[in-house]
């Protein structure tokens, strides 16, 4: 089962992608972020201000593509499984709240 997840902003892609490449005091993670061929990845290293932490867990990497949609951007995040992380050992509400705070998008169902 794929796990996928989908967010619209009304940020420009092009905001979107220039944002993404700072860190920001409300990220929910300290992360890494990485350019592909037509895709991105982001790479959840640790839980920032929590309790939380991902010290010992495989970090999850996730699977980012932005689509322009004339006013809005569509963000379509799915975590890239593998034999020794079958899961990404983060919550989904903090999956959520992540892209909530960092580009102020909405989870599309």
């Amino acid at each position: 089962m794929e796990i996928k997840f989908y967010y619209i902003t009304n940020y420009s892609s092009d905001l979107c992608l220039e944002y993404m490449k700072h860190d920001n005091i409300n990220d929910k993670f300290k992360y890494v972020w990485e350019k592909k061929e037509d895709y991105y990845l982001i790479t959840f290293k640790e839980y920032k201000n929590s309790m939380l932490s991902l010290a010992t867990s495989p970090k999850p990497t996730f699977k980012v593509k932005f689509e322009n949609m004339g006013n809005q951007t569509g963000i379509s995040v799915q975590f890239i499984k593998s034999l020794f992380q079958p899961v990404p050992f983060v919550y989904t509400k903090d999956i959520d709240t992540f892209w909530e705070k960092k580009l102020d998008a909405k989870k599309f169902k």
